[in-house]
């Protein structure tokens, strides 16, 4: 199983507004890519990407429904 490194510019527990919360992921040393949280949608920049991939949070629904593993929702 791959090991992903999951940095977060923000405190943990926060509303989303205009500014975005910013996670910046990493496998084995090397980025994958920047989430970008927003009030209204998500944008996933892959790294060295000059342009982002937006869902607003219906369309995210839709596609993690469809194509996620399906597990308990451990917090």
């Amino acid at each position: 199983m791959a090991t992903f490194n999951v940095e977060m510019t923000k405190i943990p527990w926060l509303e989303v507004g205009k500014t975005p919360v910013i996670f910046h992921i990493r496998q084995g040393g090397l980025n994958l890519g920047t989430l970008k949280i927003k009030k209204g949608h998500i944008v996933w920049v892959p790294e060295l990407a000059k342009d982002g991939y937006w869902l607003d949070w219906n369309k995210f629904a839709r596609v993690a429904a469809k194509n996620g593993k399906k597990r308990p929702a451990a917090l």
